[in-house]
C-alpha cells in the first residue's frame, strides 16, 4: 500500500497568515466513530439527481404508456421515443449501483485507516482566512482553500477532495501525498467551522458542496 504522506505540503507560512481559530478533535471510542462513518459518508455523497432521474423516468414511462394505450395510437417514431425512457432509467440504475459500490469501498477505506490508528485518535486543525492547516493520522499540511478541487460539507464532517492524479494539480500534489485520498475532518456540528466554510464558498466561488 502506498504511503499517505510522503512529505508535508506548506502553501503558506501560518505565522504570517491571518489566523482565525483552531480546533482539536479527539475520538476516544472506535466503536462510536465507526457507527457514525457510514451515515456521514452516505450523507456527503447522497445521489439526489440520479434518484430524481430514475424516479422521473419510471413516472414518465407509466404515464406515457397509459396515455397512448387510452387516448392515442402509437407510431414508429413515438415507439422509439417510448423506448428511450426505460433506457434512461437503466442508465440511472447502473449509475446508482456504481455509486454505492464506490461508497462501500470509501467506508471500508476509512474504517481500515482508523483501525490501524492508536486510540484515542486526534485531529488538529487551524483555520486561516487564506486556508487550513491539518495535522491528523492521514494528513499533515497547510493548504490554500482553492488547492482542493472541492470541499464537501455536512453538519458532522468536512471532506477535502484533491484533483485527480491526471490533472496538473493532482500531479503536483502526488509528490506530497502519493494516494491523493479524500481527507475527512469529523467536526461534530461545530457551528463556527460551518459558518467559515459558507464564507469560503462565497469568496472562492462554488468550491463547497453542502449536504443537509
Amino acid at each position: 500500500m502506498k504511503e499517505r504522506i510522503k512529505k508535508p505540503y506548506y502553501a503558506f507560512d501560518p505565522n504570517e497568515a491571518h489566523f482565525l481559530f483552531e480546533r482539536t478533535f479527539i475520538f476516544d471510542s472506535q466503536q462510536t466513530l465507526f457507527a457514525k462513518i457510514p451515515r456521514i459518508i452516505h450523507r456527503l455523497y447522497f445521489p439526489k439527481y440520479a434518484l430524481m432521474i430514475l424516479a422521473g423516468s419510471v413516472v414518465a414511462f407509466i404515464l406515457v404508456c397509459f396515455l397512448f394505450s387510452t387516448f392515442f395510437t402509437l407510431t414508429n417514431n413515438l415507439t422509439k421515443i417510448l423506448g428511450l425512457i426505460p433506457i434512461v432509467g437503466i442508465v440511472a440504475i447502473l449509475y446508482l449501483l456504481r455509486h454505492y459500490v464506490q461508497i462501500y469501498f470509501e467506508i471500508h477505506s476509512i474504517k481500515k485507516l482508523y483501525k490501524k490508528a492508536k486510540w484515542p485518535v486526534e485531529c488538529y486543525c487551524a483555520f486561516f482566512e487564506e486556508g487550513i492547516y491539518i495535522k491528523s493520522i492521514d494528513m499533515d499540511g497547510v493548504f490554500y482553500w482553492d488547492d482542493f478541487m472541492t470541499l464537501g460539507c455536512c453538519k458532522e464532517a468536512l471532506v477535502l477532495h484533491f484533483c485527480p492524479a491526471g490533472t496538473q494539480s493532482g500531479k503536483f500534489f502526488k509528490q506530497y501525498y502519493p494516494r491523493l485520498d479524500n481527507v475527512y475532518i469529523f467536526i461534530d456540528g461545530d457551528e463556527k467551522i460551518l459558518e467559515l466554510i459558507k464564507l469560503v464558498d462565497d469568496q472562492v466561488g462554488d468550491l463547497v458542496a453542502f449536504k443537509s
